[in-house]
């Protein structure tokens, strides 16, 4: 098992994928590890905080969102059970999550989805899959996360 110290180092070196909670009032710390393909169309995968729990938070590009370079977003537990599956050309300008509201987002452009986790302490990993409109897998996210209380209670 990873120190935190490693782990951390690891997050602040890694990929584009790996993120924290973030917000403007804080429920939870979180840590996260995310491995995938560097999709120009799954742009970022995420833990996100609301004001009660904790969200995967799944961006994606314009085109995606629009159904041309994707028709879903499918969301997988470590058993590899259906967490969630996002449709997205009928979901399309319905999520009223701006990127901009979350700065671990605000780099990339895109629709921003969530897929509640619960009120933290709560863990995970998922995979996280974009699926072509042939039914394919464009391209799949790896992410393993950690969100405890900010207070460092548990509830």
């Amino acid at each position: 098992m990873l120190s935190r110290r490693a782990l951390l180092g690891g997050i602040a070196g890694g990929s584009g994928l790996v993120a924290g909670c973030l917000g403007t009032e804080e429920i939870a710390h979180c840590s996260s590890e995310g491995l995938g393909s560097g999709s120009e169309h799954l742009r970022r995968v995420a833990p996100i905080e609301g004001d009660e729990q904790v969200a995967l938070g799944v961006l994606v590009s314009e085109e995606a969102a629009a159904g041309g370079a994707g028709r879903a977003v499918r969301v997988r537990n470590t058993d590899g059970d259906l967490v969630a599956s996002i449709p997205l050309s009928d979901n399309r300008d319905m999520s009223d999550l701006d990127p901009e509201d979350y700065s671990i987002f605000t780099s990339e452009e895109g629709e921003l989805y969530a897929v509640p986790l619960g009120r933290p302490p709560v863990h995970g990993e998922y995979t996280v899959a974009l699926i072509a409109p042939d039914g394919e897998e464009r391209a799949t996210v790896r992410l393993r996360f950690n969100c405890y209380a900010a207070d460092g209670t548990l509830p």
